[in-house]
This record gives structure tokens, sequence and C-alpha cells, in this order.
């Protein structure tokens, strides 16, 4: 028998017929280098604001809501010997920061940080599933991070809208996903995180309202059935309430002095009532005060002004609800019915978002520039609806050309409404007032920000800190005057006071009472300094509350500015004049002055004027003799 031969395997492969067209790139290669290109745009923006913020100490709320951290995890009781500023959310996520990273704003910062790259993350896998392509979600994602990060009004720091916005993104997003999906856990985790929003700021119920509206108007549209729209409800209530219930066992349970979640809802309510509450008293005083003191005239065209700088996110979310209204006109118009899309009925969610975000602008008067952060991510995700719509036609149309013109027109168009926002801008929007030079965009804020670094500069309020720090021991006390409370965060002490600081243009009888309470607690336990930020409050064309007055020419008949004397009969003859100058503003303003006499001889008869630094006035406990005079 002869042997088998054995066959030989061939392992070379055949060679290519020379000319054959290399195999196109698959698909997913094409989605991978897309988001990689997404990212990219997306991480720059996102990127410098991080530089921004991280190489900006927050002298302000942050500094408020850093201290109040801080001081609750040295042992201070809540409501009693530390009565924090701070929301609920905003308070125990700075806890967190705070109990990681020591007392400073960069834990609140770095949790900040995450929150927010984990809500754009979540915002581009849900437009990305509910638009079926990658463009509408990546134009989305980019504005959205250009925008929440934007020098104009992002406002550097530990700031509530931030952490609002980021859980408002992401419970949307997870509601998209659900509604896409139909996963009860996914509806559950919407619930929870939508809940989250208004502990930071009361316009976090924007993104509620919206779900709100959308679930229950899907069985009235014919989307689904009642049956299906009453699952969705409570699934999503059974989020929120696994959300909320940890927090009201631990506030409740264990009797902490803070609001529980949503009371803001009950106070708002109760101000109606005369007989109402302090605490909705004071939420009332609070808008109705602010609008006395900037009235409508000031305010609506502030307003304007900010939206016309907002102009990119702003047309293309109009864009958006006026193409769906056009389509649905058509459709009642046509014989034919034009294509409906899967995702025309979320216009409705997106839309309802953004206009309560535009709308909640307007509730306070002060119009600051934080608030109109959150109508940027709402518009973001609504201005996805145009791109899809173009991409669709373009992608379907036989001529590509007009399209591709159109594309790039609208790029065209992008960089110019957005422009200002990179580059600067010439006229404030808060004031309308020239600035004389270009100002507040990414550019001159990278600038200012290296240089701070280079050169190591700090700020008068950092400058009062570190010498209160140098001068005194861990366990000496500290008050700060006015709103500048990242003089504490600074200095690395904490407040004789249980509230360490304040914005004083309330209703003279509210400060009157604020004034008392600070005084009781200040002989228990007298702060080693005393500083006064001279902080003006809006409208800030007003003077500031001084603790030791400076007087200038020519009240008095002063040559030149000078701390008053403490000599009874000149300080009777300032207050008089100065009461008389106050009134001019109102008689209220007089009165603010009139009740915190009781506050300006404590401090002219128990401390000594060290030095300014900048325009703050800091005081020592006696004896310290001071003799520099005000610039």
């Amino acid at each position: 028998m002869s042997k088998s031969v054995p066959k030989i395997k061939h392992t070379r492969k055949p060679h290519k017929p020379l000319g054959e067209p290399k195999r196109p790139t698959s698909q997913k290669t094409k989605s991978i280098l897309w988001i990689s290109l997404v990212g990219v745009l997306a991480v720059i923006p996102f990127s410098l604001g991080k530089y921004f913020e991280f190489g900006t100490p927050g002298a302000f709320d942050s500094g408020a809501y850093t201290y109040s951290a801080a001081h609750i995890l040295d042992g201070a009781e809540i409501g009693v010997e530390e009565i924090p500023s701070a929301q609920l959310g905003t308070l125990l996520v700075n806890i967190l920061g705070v109990r990681l990273f020591g007392y400073s704003d960069f834990g609140p910062k770095l949790v900040q940080m995450f929150l927010q790259a984990g809500a754009l993350i979540l915002m581009f896998i849900a437009m990305r599933k509910l638009f079926g392509s990658i463009l509408p979600a990546a134009v989305g994602v980019v504005i959205a991070s250009a925008y929440l990060s934007a020098p104009l009004i992002a406002k550097y720091g530990n700031v509530k809208e931030q952490y609002m916005i980021a859980f408002m993104i992401m419970g949307m997003s997870c509601f998209v996903l659900y509604e896409l999906s139909r996963k009860w856990w996914v509806a559950i985790l919407a619930g929870g995180l939508l809940a989250w929003a208004p502990l930071f700021k009361p316009t976090g119920m924007s993104a509620i309202g919206a779900v709100g509206l959308f679930v229950v108007a899907q069985p009235v549209l014919k989307h689904c059935a009642f049956k299906r729209a009453g699952r969705d409800i409570l699934l999503l209530l059974a989020g929120a309430a696994g959300a909320m219930a940890p927090l009201y066992v631990w506030i409740l349970g264990w009797d902490v002095q803070l609001t529980v979640p949503y009371g803001f809802i009950w106070y708002t309510l109760r101000s109606f009532i005369p007989s109402g509450s302090e605490a909705a008293q004071t939420t009332g005083d609070y808008i109705s005060g602010a609008r006395r003191l900037v009235p409508w005239s000031e305010q609506w065209p502030r307003v304007l002004r900010y939206y016309g700088l907002l102009i990119l996110p702003i047309a293309p979310a109009i864009g958006a609800i006026a193409l769906r209204v056009l389509r649905l006109v058509r459709r009642k118009a046509s014989a034919m019915k034009p294509e409906s899309k899967s995702y025309d009925r979320f216009v409705l969610l997106f839309g309802a978002w953004w206009v309560l975000d535009m709308a909640f602008v307007w509730i306070s008067p002060r119009s600051y520039e934080q608030y109109y952060l959150p109508l940027n991510a709402s518009a973001a995700m609504l201005s996805g609806y145009v791109i899809a719509i173009y991409f669709g036609k373009a992608k379907t149309s036989l001529e590509k050309g007009p399209w591709v013109t159109m594309g790039v027109a609208a790029l065209v168009a992008m960089t110019a409404m957005s422009w200002h926002i990179f580059f600067g801008i010439k006229t404030s929007p808060h004031t309308g007032q020239p600035y004389g030079r270009r100002v507040r965009g990414y550019l001159q804020k990278y600038r200012e920000v290296a240089a701070r670094r280079e050169g190591d500069m700090k700020g008068p309020w950092e400058a009062v800190g570190e010498y209160m720090r140098a001068n005194s021991g861990a366990t000496d006390k500290i008050y700060v005057w006015g709103w500048f409370p990242g003089i504490y965060v600074s200095a690395q002490r904490f407040s004789s006071a249980s509230k360490a600081f304040c914005m004083p243009r309330k209703t003279p009888a509210a400060l009157a009472g604020e004034v008392e309470k600070l005084l009781s607690e200040f002989k228990e336990e007298m702060p080693k300094f005393i500083v006064d930020a001279r902080k003006r409050h809006i409208p800030t064309i007003r003077p500031p509350y001084e603790l030791w007055p400076i007087v200038m020419p020519p009240t008095l008949g002063v040559a030149k500015p000078r701390f008053l004397r403490p000599i009874k009969s000149e300080i009777d003859a300032y207050d008089k004049e100065w009461h008389a100058e106050l009134a001019e503003f109102e008689e209220a303003e007089a009165l603010r002055y009139d009740e915190l006499k009781p506050f300006r001889e404590f401090v002219m008869s128990n401390y000594s004027i060290v030095r300014m630094f900048g325009q703050h006035v800091l005081f020592e406990l006696k004896n310290r003799v001071g003799t520099e005079e005000p610039k």
C-alpha cells in the first residue's frame, strides 16, 4: 500500500491584482473617527473652562459654599453655629469636595467638573440615539460645551447653576434613552437625576416641568396609550422618591436645621398668605425688594442684551420650534402627507424645557450673568432637531450641491454668531456701557489667568485673608462684612457669627434684627479681626454700608478722604448729613444706615484700623494702632 502524500497547507495570501481598489473604511471606523473629532471639539472649550475655573479663586458664592461645608465638617451644628446660604444640593456637594480635598474650593470644583463631563457624554449618547446620526449630537454637544464654559456667563467657580445644569442634562438624557429603550430602570434613574436639579436652585424645575408636560401630552397626541403614560409617571416618581428619601430621613430623622427638599414650593405658596412663615416672607421680600431696586425699565434691555450675545444657541432653538410647527402645518394642509420622523415629538420636550429656561431669567431683576447658563443646555439639545432634518434631507437628495452650500453657509453663520464668545465683547451687557476694549472672551480670559499664574498675583480679598491667617491662631475667629465670603477661605479661619456673611441691602427691619443677632454672638466670642469688604450691592450706584465710615470731601468740610474720628460730635454731624444724602435714593436706604449704627459703634469702640487692602478695611481687636488713611 502506497503512503499517502501529506497535503501541503499554503499559508501565503494570494497577491491582489494590481489596480484593485482598497476596501472602503468600515462604518464603525468612520463613527470612531467622527466621535473622536467631536470629542476634540468639545474638549477644547471644556478644558479651557476648567483651566479658567481652577485658576480663578472664588471670592463670592463659591467661597460661601466652601466656607459652610468646611465649618460643618469642623463640627459646627447646622442651623445653630452655621447658617449656610447654600441650597441643600450645593451644600452636600461642597461637603463632599471639602471632605476629600480640604478647606478650599478645589474639591467642589473637581466634583463639578466630573458632573459636567458626565452630563456632556450622556447628552451626546442620547442625541445620537434619538436623531440617528452623529452630526446633530456633535453640534449640540459642542455648543453646550462652548457656551457653558464661556467667560461671558460661566462665572467660574463652585457655581450652583452649573451643578443644576449637569443634573438637568443627565436627567433629560436618561429620559430620552428611556423613551427609546423602554427599560424601566432608565426611567427611575431619570426621575432621580431630574429630582436633584432643583436642590441646587429652584429653576431646575424647568426640566421637570418639560418632562411632565411631555409625558402627559403623549397619549393626548396619540403617541402612546394612557396606560403607558401612567407607567412612565410612576417610574419617574419612584426615581424621584428614591433620590429624595435619604435626604428626608437625614433632615427629619436627625433634626437637621435645613429646609427639606422642595421646601421652596411650600414657602412660595405661603408667601401669598399674609400670615405666612418668616422664610416665606423672606422669599417674597427678596424678589419684591429686588424689583423695587431694579425697575422693569432697567431689566428688560439688560435681558435682551444677553439674549443678543447668546444668539447662536437661541437662533437654532427658535428655528427648531418654527420648523416643527411648519411641518405640522404642511402635514395638515397637504394631501400627500410628508413623512414624519420618530424624533418629531421630542421637539415638545426640548422646546418646553428651553422656553422655561428662557422665561426664568426674568424672575429676578438682578440678572446676574450666571442666570443665562441654563438656556444654553436646553437650546443645544433642541437645536439637534434642525441639524437632523437638514442632514436627512441632504443625505437623500440627488443634488448634493445646494445642500453642501447650505451647510457651509450655516457653518459660517454659526462662526459669526459665536465670534464674540471666543474673542471678546466691547460693550457691557449688564449696563450697556462700552468697556473701551475687548473683554470677557476665551482669548482675554486665557491671558488673564495665564498672567495671574505666572506672576502669582493675588486680589486684595486674597491678600487680606492671607494677612489674617499669618497674624492669628488656628482657633481665632474673624468676621467679614459684605459679600466677600472667599476671604474666609483665603484666611482659613471661621466666623464668630453663625451667619458668616450677608448681602446687607435688606429691609431696614430685617437688617436691624441681623445686627442685633451679630452683636449678641460677638459678645460671646469676639472676632480677632473684622473685615469691612465695602462691597457695593445692587444697585451698585448706591454706596456701600461702612462699619467705620470714610469721610469724603466735601462732607464735614474735609479736604481729603479720611476715616471718621471717634468723636461724638463729629459722628453725629456725619450721621445727619449722610442720612440726608442716602434719603435722596429712598427713605429705606437712609433707614438701613441708621439700623447699622450699633454695629458701627461696636467696631469703633472695640477695634483699631490695621490698614486697607484695596477697598477692604481690616480692623483688629484692640490694642493695635493703625495709622493708614484711605487712598
